[in-house]
């Protein structure tokens, strides 16, 4: 990347370092929030991220002598290595909390800790803001150095958390970040700054070197000590990625572990316990080949689909601990494909504790694939005779985003239209979720309302749906068994005797009817009446709102927020927390600011730019949002929502910003930039849908050039306005802090409101809301053009305010990510 020649090349490479590092950072934290707490916590690391970034600035803003021009590699190198420690020391303090508090006042001391997690993103603004706004402006090439940097940040940490533990990772970005600040002044006359730089990134990297030799060792080290109200110990392996950590312990001989059994199990077996950040959990029971030692498995309400079609072919969608595959092998499949998602669980079964499992992968008639369920199915030709769907939910936020969870487009009428599709004639789908009919009925109501939508759009007539679905419940357990093609009445009435001899309770069937709502769903007349009238919200949800577990009216958590925070439902409890916070920050940022420049300046120079980088912060986002969200099943794998979609997104954003030079575009030139920026966003919000439907058979390698085909063109336009603002409005100097508070606050506000209108409108609607926003910002160009064509009045420079001609542009926070999908300010 060429520097301007104002500007030291060693700049471009300190933002570059910074903004990787503090992204990368980011998404440990939502991991940490995620195993100690719960997965909707990880939704406050992207809130903490943000409100840190605009800290650091207003300092700046607030502080101009101390942060002048002739300052910037000083303050720069301190506020690194200040970035560096604050990181390192908020993990440490928020890892070791549990240890000091008692058990009682855990929670609480963990909260508060987590707002240390503020400090080292301030310091982190505070650098990015002294090179974007005290540097001479040079176009938008130092801007595209922080959102390459923030690309490599998301990369890089998928490949880093493969070879170190999270702490680990935490000691080298501070020990880089040092380092970037001490490359700034090494060659300078500050010995104070290098001298405090150099240190830290010293004795970091050194840290992290004997860490990571620990781990690797197997040694005792620094970890996670306790999670979710319980100490961690007895660890037998421990596996981060950037979506889950795994985990096993030992269990002993004990009963076994089930969570529908109609009987109690009357003999003990050798079993592990394997959990998915410290909550989800499944177990690895110890196999030797004798299938008789595992009758017990027939009790299990989750294997009735065994008793009412027994299949030669089936398909377990989500491994676990192999128990599953171990039913499919007691009741006779022949050929089994077991699915799992997630590399560290596919480890435990293959590798770390794989003879103990009796070696699953090497039974005959098994094959275990690592992949996500959907994609392989859709770009696969097996067909089978059953595939089984069996409680999962990992609970496990996903760095993409602290609601998005990877379970979540498992449960949608289109993913059940992908597993029809890959049925044999009179193939079973078996779905197992929780359910008490008193307390916790939502989820089931849910499966059957999918279960009607997507037989109907398979082409079963509304009036015959009943004779296609099944459900049986034992414990706190319901199965709920579906087939494209009818049950005859013989092979229901044998399926339904075979049923009730296991213990089996069938609350739903061809002539067995449930309550009048499944009555209702079943008919195929439940409209959007039928299902507003409903207590909870149960419509079947599709992958435009894969939001299955939340079936809470989000007008409910203000009207009766006590009974609305129940189950699952608590994380959108979470997200409205979020919503009035991020609000309360835009009114403290945006407002307050605005009023005061209001009684200084004419509203008519005020409100076009506060409006401009406003619109820019909220469109970004909710654009970024819905594409993570449409993308992430479509590619395959979670990872991929960092890997392909927001790299993508940053690195031709980053491109499209080097494009924009030092001084406004001529008249031609931004009507070209305009037009190409909504054409791109509508193209891309008409065709990700319908390209990826129309290439979702296709080759992992060809997904990803469709899926770069999409997110390209937008994002090199999104990335253009950004510093195409810069370039009109910098001459009013005094705008530009405000400005970019005004840009990463409702940024902030964006991440939380694009969960929101996903879960209450569908993901469409916030795509659409995201390019209207863009449609704003094209509106103030326009008339900033017009404004340009007259006198456009200066504000007089108060003190502390930067000079015109040094006015490089608005503080820009690195992009980090979260929520369903990543924070990303631009």
């Amino acid at each position: 990347m060429p520097a301007n020649p104002a500007i030291s090349g060693r700049y471009y490479l300190a933002i570059f370092v910074l903004a990787c590092a503090t992204l990368a950072f980011q998404i440990l934290i939502t991991r940490f929030f995620s195993v100690m707490l719960y997965y909707h916590f990880a939704f406050a690391a992207i809130s903490l991220a943000m409100l840190g970034l605009t800290r650091g600035a207003m300092e700046v803003y607030n502080n101009a002598e101390r942060f002048s021009t002739e300052a910037v590699a000083r303050e720069f190198a301190r506020h690194a290595a200040w970035f560096a420690l604050s990181g390192v020391g908020a993990m440490i303090a928020f890892l070791c909390v549990p240890l000091v508090v008692p058990n009682a006042l855990v929670p609480g001391a963990l909260a508060l800790a987590a707002l240390a997690f503020v400090i080292p993103f301030s310091n982190s603004g505070v650098c990015i803001t002294l090179l974007l706004t005290r540097l001479p402006y040079s176009g938008g090439w130092l801007y595209a150095a922080d959102l390459t940097g923030a690309a490599l940040g998301c990369l890089g940490i998928i490949f880093a958390l493969l070879v170190v533990d999270p702490v680990s990772a935490t000691l080298w970005l501070g020990a880089f970040s040092a380092g970037a600040g001490w490359m700034v002044v090494r060659s300078g006359s500050d010995f104070g700054a290098r001298r405090l730089s150099g240190a830290v990134a010293a004795t970091l990297a050194a840290a992290a070197a004997l860490h990571t030799g620990l781990d690797v060792a197997g040694k005792s080290h620094l970890g996670v000590f306790w999670a979710k109200g319980h100490e961690q110990k007895e660890t037998l392996f421990e596996r981060w990625n950037t979506y889950s950590r795994v985990r096993v312990r030992p269990l002993g001989e004990t009963v076994p572990f089930g969570w529908g059994f109609v009987r109690e199990p009357q003999v003990k077996i050798e079993q592990k316990l394997l959990d998915i950040d410290a909550d989800a959990a499944t177990v690895i029971t110890r196999f030797d080949g004798d299938l008789g030692k595992l009758s017990y498995l027939k009790d299990d309400v989750i294997n009735a689909a065994y008793l009412v079609q027994p299949p030669k072919d089936a398909a377990i969608i989500g491994v676990g601990g192999g128990r599953d595959i171990l039913s499919a092998l007691l009741f006779g499949a022949e050929r089994i494909r077991g699915i799992e998602i997630n590399p560290a669980i596919f480890e435990v079964l293959t590798d770390k504790f794989a003879k103990f499992s009796g070696h699953l992968d090497r039974q005959p008639g098994v094959s275990l694939i690592n992949a996500e369920a959907r994609s392989y199915i859709n770009h696969s030709s097996d067909r089978y005779d059953l595939v089984q769907i069996s409680l999962i939910d990992t609970w496990a936020a996903t760095a993409a985003g602290g609601l998005t969870l990877t379970e979540n487009r498992l449960y949608t009428v289109d993913a059940w239209g992908d597993f029809y599709r890959a049925l044999k004639p009179g193939g079973l789908l078996s779905i197992s979720r929780w359910y008490d009919p008193k307390e916790y009925s939502g989820e089931f109501y849910r499966l059957v309302a999918i279960a009607a939508e997507a037989l109907q759009r398979h082409g079963v007539a509304p009036a015959e749906i009943g004779r296609h679905v099944i459900a049986v419940t034992g414990g706190p357990i319901v199965t709920v068994i579906t087939r494209p093609d009818a049950f005859t009445d013989a092979e229901w009435q044998g399926a339904r005797a075979r049923l009730a001899a296991q213990g089996f309770k069938v609350i739903l069937g061809p002539d067995v009817a449930f309550d009048g709502v499944t009555s209702t769903l079943l008919s195929g007349k439940a409209d959007a009446a039928f299902f507003a009238s409903l207590p909870e919200n149960v419509a079947p949800s599709t992958d435009d709102s894969p939001f299955f577990f939340f079936t809470q009216r989000l007008s409910k958590f203000i009207t009766q927020p006590s009974t609305a925070v129940t189950n699952n439902n608590v994380a959108i409890s979470m997200v409205l927390l979020m919503l009035a916070v991020a609000l309360a920050a835009c009114a403290y940022y945006i407002v307050v600011p605005f009023v005061q420049l209001a009684q200084r300046m004419p509203l008519s120079t005020l409100s076009p730019p506060v409006l401009y980088f406003s619109a820019i912060g909220l469109g970004f986002m909710l654009i970024e949002i819905a594409q993570m969200q449409r993308l992430m099943v479509f590619l395959g794998h979670p990872v991929y929502g960092l890997s392909v979609v927001l790299f993508t997104i940053l690195i031709f954003s980053g491109i499209g910003s080097a494009t924009v030079g030092a001084h406004p575009p001529g008249r031609g030139a931004m009507i070209g930039r305009s037009a190409a920026l909504l054409v791109t966003l509508a193209a891309a919000g008409v065709l990700t849908p319908l390209v990826t439907t129309w290439t979702r058979s296709e080759a992992t390698d060809v997904r990803i050039l469709v899926s770069i085909a999409l997110l390209a063109p937008p994002a090199f336009c999104m990335g253009m306005m950004f510093p195409l603002g810069l370039s009109l409005w910098r001459r009013n100097a005094e705008l530009l802090p405000f400005l970019w508070s005004a840009n990463g606050i409702t940024s902030m506000l964006a991440s939380v409101l694009g969960v929101a209108l996903s879960i209450q409108f569908g993901i469409a609607s916030t795509y659409a809301l995201g390019a209207g926003l863009y449609l704003v910002c094209v509106a103030m160009l326009a008339f900033r053009r017009e404004q340009n064509g007259t006198a456009v009045p200066v504000v007089e420079q108060g003190p502390g305010l930067v000079p015109d001609e040094t006015a490089a542009g608005v503080p820009v926070a690195p992009p980090p990510t979260g929520a369903p999908a990543p924070a990303t300010v631009k």
